[in-house]
């Protein structure tokens, strides 16, 4: 009995491994949305994306430039295939940055600390882009000792559909952890 069931095993293996076509792996793919990468930071849990993100040098996700901190951000497109060029909006919603502030125990990040730019443009054969969260240094140096909230979404996508999930990232500013 055992040996029937062991060549029957092994028949249905090897007919297994011969249906894997040569360079499957390399065929086109996925589902094609446009999110946030950094809304995946916590695994996709809660949208939060910490600044820092942690204490050694390796783990930080901004640079201090000379007037500014720079939060590093970006714009993807999900899928294998080569795309085509497309730009999003960039917008900040405030209904969910102050119900984020109060939930946090953070506060509001004022318009005047922080700058984005109101589009981003991904170039055809390309899935990503970056961008910059331009936070004022003096701004931040106000608001020593607290939290900084800012919920940044994406809209109006000239290809391609928004992820329903990762659309929309919460940005929290520890302004000590900055160490400026």
């Amino acid at each position: 009995m055992r040996k029937i069931l062991f060549a029957i095993v092994s028949v249905i293996s090897l007919f297994a491994l011969a249906s894997c076509a040569k360079g499957d792996g390399d065929k086109d793919y996925g589902v094609e949305k446009v999110y946030i990468p950094q809304s995946m930071a916590d695994g996709g849990i809660t949208n939060i994306y910490n600044v820092p993100s942690g204490d050694g040098e390796y783990t930080y996700n901004f640079s201090v430039e000379e007037e500014t901190v720079e939060v590093f951000l970006g714009v993807i497109r999900s899928g294998k295939q080569a795309g085509e060029a497309f730009s999003v909006d960039v917008v900040v919603n405030d209904e969910t940055t102050a119900a984020k502030a109060a939930e946090l125990g953070a506060e509001v990040m004022d318009p005047g600390i922080y700058t984005l730019p109101s589009s981003v443009s991904v170039a055809a054969g390309t899935n990503s882009k970056t961008f910059h969260l331009s936070l004022s240094k003096t701004g931040l140096k106000a608001n020593a000792g607290k939290k900084l909230v800012l919920c940044i979404a994406l809209a109006s996508p000239t290809r391609y559909e928004l992820s329903e999930k990762a659309s929309e990232v919460t940005v929290l500013v520890d302004v000590d952890a900055l160490k400026l």
